[in-house]
């Protein structure tokens, strides 16, 4: 579990901003959004892909629910 506790650590550092984050999954498959919430009972992270975008965008973007021990690593990108 030590894992998620990382996840958690880094990920709410960035938890409701618009700062655009690429969740690296075990396996091989990548994910990049926001982290728009972290749910810290159930251990999962919800990215919305176009949360920096319009409000038209944001309103139908995908959003994903990722659980944190599928997490292989996190990067966080610079500002733009």
């Amino acid at each position: 579990m030590a894992d998620v506790d990382v996840w958690m650590y880094e990920l709410s550092s960035v938890e409701g901003k618009q700062q655009r984050v690429t969740v690296h999954l075990h396996g091989g498959q990548s994910l990049k959004g926001a982290v728009v919430q972290l749910d810290r009972t159930r251990n999962t992270v919800v990215l919305d892909e176009y949360a920096h975008g319009s409000a038209s965008t944001r309103h139908a973007s995908p959003v994903h629910t990722i659980l944190l021990t599928a997490i292989q690593a996190v990067t966080i990108h610079q500002e733009e």
